[in-house]
């Protein structure tokens, strides 16, 4: 979820300690649709831990909802689950939220307990190198078929 706007979430988590927002981009498709979902964050209250999905303020004032890859002495390694790139210049000062939960409809998923969540988790970290491989290729493919119809 990726969202340049003027609004002070962090405020807002500080104040209510929660937030229900819907997602904006595609970067945490599939498990977040565009507009469609919605998200329940919760004020950050202990340190992230990897597969961890956190709400962070990126310094070009962006709020960024992603997935925590690693943990590290210095920050994250951060990367949405529909993205082929790391972020590594997330510190504990940029991240002001952690998914509590996501409403699909009318169902609520809980990140903590929810059993098919944590399939998803696993399926979606642990392929993520097959599926890096498989996008390099479709757009190497794309870079010829185009060169070839020019």
């Amino acid at each position: 979820m990726d969202n340049k706007i003027t609004t002070d979430y962090r405020a807002i988590l500080e104040k209510d300690g929660v937030l229900a927002q819907l997602p904006v981009g595609f970067s945490m498709y599939p498990m977040l649709r565009q507009n469609y979902d919605t998200v329940i964050i919760e004020r950050i209250k202990e340190k992230p831990q990897e597969n961890d999905v956190v709400f962070y303020h990126r310094d070009d004032g962006k709020y960024v909802l992603h997935r925590v890859i690693k943990v590290k002495k210095d920050g994250y390694v951060i990367r949405g689950d529909n993205c082929y790139f790391n972020e590594y210049d997330i510190t504990d000062k940029h991240i002001i939220g952690i998914l509590k939960g996501f409403y699909r409809g009318e169902k609520y998923v809980d990140c903590k307990s929810n059993k098919k969540y944590k399939a998803y988790v696993f399926f979606n970290r642990y392929t993520y190198y097959l599926r890096y491989l498989l996008h390099s290729v479709r757009l190497f493919l794309s870079k010829i078929k185009h060169k070839i119809i020019k």
